[in-house]
């Protein structure tokens, strides 16, 4: 498996406050533990947010998450984009996606 590289985007819908983080966190199919996220290198921010069902979308980089401590990990799920964060606790990844802004994919006919 290739590692993502340090620049790339890491997008998750909601609010993202450490209480969603919590809820949001579990095993995923792949056996890792985290939560979902939407990465790929190569795909822009609106490609990423395209899907999100949420009004609210957080942003990172996979940079950040391994500056914290943690890792970006490509899992599978609904879309070729899901990869699973993982190895943060609830408060510092909740930092690293707030603060959040309107997901411009909602307002899109």
């Amino acid at each position: 498996m290739s590692v993502i590289p340090d620049d790339a985007l890491v997008v998750r819908g909601g609010k993202n406050r450490p209480e969603d983080i919590l809820r949001g966190t579990g095993l995923h199919p792949s056996g890792v533990v985290g939560i979902s996220v939407e990465c790929a290198v190569g795909l822009s921010l609106e490609e990423l947010f395209a899907s999100i069902p949420h009004g609210q979308i957080g942003v990172t980089t996979v940079g950040k998450v391994r500056q914290a401590g943690g890792d970006v990990i490509r899992t599978s799920g609904r879309r070729i984009s899901h990869a699973t964060l993982s190895g943060l606790d609830q408060e510092q990844t909740s930092e690293l996606f707030n603060p959040t802004i309107s997901n411009p994919s909602r307002f899109l006919p």
